[in-house]
């Protein structure tokens, strides 16, 4: 009978245990499905935050666009010519959507080179103004554009698939555009001290044509027909506080005061041509980084937009172009 009795409580203490662990799976998948929805809600929050962010911003530059300002002295005078020059300091900062701070990094993209777009010659000009290594400039040069075309072919000091496996390297050329700045550390002879200062002046969403007024000199040196006599003018008339309007203005301005000849007349058109064709002097593109978190300890969301200055019949108005969470 003691024996019934002691099978039976030892049969009724494992069904408690039984239950108590089952109760105890439960109760953690309620908490990991409230975590999960709990993140999920503030994701939520983060993301609609950050698409009112946009909204805002949007507004506020096409706000810029419709309506010039008004006043004398050279401040008006280069609002009224280009709203939205000094975007990268009139329009970053913070916001707050429903009581969420987002943080907005604007930047114009005319003042940025796309390396997805530059030529062999352009990407080995900038890394030999850049770096003022002209044996550096070359290698990277061949290996960024090994790494960016279709074919399997190396240059003769860039890289292909061999090289990489041969030299250990973790990746292999995509024989693709690149997806964002930083994927150039994978590229052979680049270094994190050289991508960390080549970084500011580079991008993957830039447009083809590069701003007078706002693009360093680092920048602006791969224009094509760029010589360091066009680069000190236009540099000199930035730091006078004047507003660029034309190729033509900075020609004029350098040769100011000077006699040319038939020839040199004739260098100096095509010169000035071959920089009209890559040359803007309004900010056209507008890059926005807007990064939103909905409490302290939620993770942040990231809202990638361009937008392009456009017009139609009712007058200029800010378009956007592309945007990317």
């Amino acid at each position: 009978m003691k024996n019934r009795r002691g099978v039976a409580l030892l049969a009724a203490l494992w069904l408690v245990v039984a239950i108590a662990v089952v109760t105890l799976q439960f109760s953690l998948d309620a908490q990991e499905r409230r975590a999960l929805g709990l993140a999920a809600a503030e994701r939520g929050q983060a993301r609609a935050a950050a698409a009112g962010a946009l909204a805002v911003m949007q507004a506020r530059l096409d706000y810029a666009l419709r309506s010039a300002p008004r006043g004398r002295g050279n401040v008006a005078a280069l609002r009224s010519s280009d709203p939205w020059l000094g975007v990268d300091s009139l329009y970053s900062g913070q916001l707050l959507v429903d009581s969420i701070a987002v943080d907005v990094r604007a930047s114009d993209l005319g003042a940025q080179l796309n390396v997805n777009t530059l030529t062999e010659d352009e990407l080995r000009t900038f890394f030999g103004f850049l770096l003022r290594r002209a044996d550096v400039a070359d290698e990277l040069a061949q290996s960024i554009f090994d790494w960016r075309d279709a074919d399997d072919i190396p240059r003769p000091r860039g890289g292909e698939r061999d090289q990489y496996v041969k030299e250990g390297m973790l990746s292999i050329p995509a024989n693709a555009q690149f997806r964002e700045v930083d994927d150039l550390l994978q590229v052979r002879s680049m270094t994190p001290e050289i991508l960390a200062t080549a970084k500011p002046f580079l991008s993957t969403r830039a447009a083809a044509t590069i701003n007078l007024n706002t693009a360093p000199p680092e920048v602006l040196r791969v224009l094509p027909g760029m010589s360091d006599a066009i680069l000190a003018t236009i540099l000199g008339l930035r730091a006078q506080g004047r507003r660029i309007t034309s190729v033509q203005q900075v020609m004029q301005t350098m040769q100011r005061g000077r006699m040319l000849t038939g020839p040199q007349a004739a260098m100096t058109q095509q010169a000035t041509q071959r920089l009209a064709s890559r040359a803007t002097v309004e900010t056209n593109q507008v890059q926005l980084v807007l990064t939103a978190r909905s409490a302290p300890p939620a993770q942040p969301v990231r809202l990638l937009a361009i937008l392009q200055r456009a017009s139609n019949a009712g007058g200029p108005f800010a378009l956007v172009e592309w945007r990317e969470w």
